[in-house]
């Protein structure tokens, strides 16, 4: 069983989240509180969902402590923003996932699913537009075109075939990682893969290429680069 813990100062969010994803999400529980404090950093979490409003170094060095105890736990914070620099904030922070309050629940239930599944996930408004340069023309392959790839995404698909990480690509393309982890997230959904290291094999068979994926991937660790609250 997945148990989600949730830290909002606002009961009603709280009760109303714990509710959809008690009925929604299979085999899960959702803990909620207020603060912090009120949790042991030493129980076993599946994912921390975290409101913005929360976020403190205090709380960031918390999250550390239940990194380090238990590196499969996903971190996400939730948060009215629409700022792209806050996403990219919060990626660059080591969180898993920025989850929008206001969007519907069929899409945080998305988020929930995608994050739990070990996918980095931002909404999907921020993954739809295209940033910095022009990428490339998108490719002939007619099943790599029925995803609707933007220009970026379109660089970064063989990438993610050859095995490279979040990092590396980032470095190649020279963007920032934050924003290779928003070009990633939005090909594994569209791709329908559960991680990256499934996201690379499909990547290469769609790409028909004689490029080898490997299986390079690890968990991403939880770095504290003194994210600020909203």
């Amino acid at each position: 069983m997945s148990v989600i813990l949730v830290i909002d100062e606002h009961s009603v969010y709280r009760s109303g989240i714990r509710q959809l994803i008690e009925a929604r999400v299979q085999r899960s529980r959702v803990v909620e509180g207020s603060k912090f404090e009120d949790f042991a950093a030493n129980q076993h979490y599946g994912l921390i969902l975290i409101d913005s409003g929360c976020v403190s170094h205090r709380l960031l060095d918390w999250l550390k402590g239940v990194h380090e105890r238990s590196p499969e736990t996903r971190f996400a914070v939730m948060s009215t923003s629409t700022t792209r620099a806050d996403v990219l904030s919060c990626l660059s922070a080591g969180f898993h996932g920025f989850v929008h309050k206001l969007q519907s629940d069929e899409d945080l239930l998305t988020a929930i699913t995608d994050l739990l599944s070990g996918r980095i996930y931002v909404p999907r408004w921020l993954a739809d537009g295209d940033d910095e340069r022009p990428g490339l023309a998108p490719p002939t392959n007619t099943q790599v075109e029925r995803l609707k790839l933007t220009g970026r995404q379109t660089e970064i698909l063989p990438l993610i075939a050859q095995g490279m990480s979040n990092k590396e690509i980032a470095l190649q393309l020279n963007i920032a990682e934050g924003t290779t982890k928003i070009h990633a997230a939005a090909l594994l959904r569209a791709l329908g893969a559960r991680n990256r290291t499934e996201a690379a094999f499909m990547a290469a068979k769609l790409l028909g290429s004689s490029v080898r994926s490997d299986t390079r991937f690890k968990n991403e660790r939880f770095v504290i680069k003194g994210l600020s609250p909203s």
